[in-house]
């Protein structure tokens, strides 16, 4: 039987490959050669259920914020298409959208209701209804978003180079 630290490695390593964050370049070729997939989704995913009934919520917690903290770091700048598909129709519409994002500090996303005012590929500068304030979004860190019917407008006394 695998001991604490070990199962807690194991479930760690199996969630890494699950949001496919372990990626080695040498094993597309493998990949031809054999014609058979390296890392089984189903079955990693099954492993990694079996090892979660063995852990306590609070360290499946502990590592699954850990994971989601690599998976949306600042080094790792990769934008979900989809969703900037979106900011962009939301902010060329001048439409609200909803999105969920991921907060570094607290390891978790929130929903929130946006109204944006400047985006690049980067960032968003936004009014958000959860916080009643301009925030600036990292746009790598949205996780889904839906467009609204509700329509908003910028302020005219609006600076981005405020929130830059």
């Amino acid at each position: 039987m695998l001991n604490k630290a070990e199962l807690k490695y194991l479930y760690f390593l199996l969630r890494a490959i699950e949001e496919d964050q372990i990626v080695n370049p040498i094993e597309e070729w493998e990949l031809d050669i054999f014609d058979d997939e390296l890392i089984n989704k189903k079955l990693v995913k099954n492993i990694k259920e079996k090892i979660r009934k063995l852990l306590s919520q609070e360290e499946i917690n502990e590592i699954d914020k850990n994971i989601l903290r690599r998976k949306y770091h600042s080094y790792v700048a990769e934008v979900d298409e989809e969703v900037y598909s979106k900011i962009e129709k939301a902010f060329n519409q001048r439409r609200i959208i909803e999105i969920e994002y991921f907060s570094m500090a607290r390891g978790e996303a929130t929903k929130r209701k946006i109204e944006i005012y400047y985006k690049s590929r980067r960032y968003i500068i936004a009014f958000c209804h959860l916080r009643n304030d301009i925030r600036k979004f990292r746009t790598a860190r949205i996780i889904k978003a839906k467009l609204t019917k509700e329509k908003y407008t910028i302020p005219e006394n609006f600076d981005k180079r405020k929130y830059l």
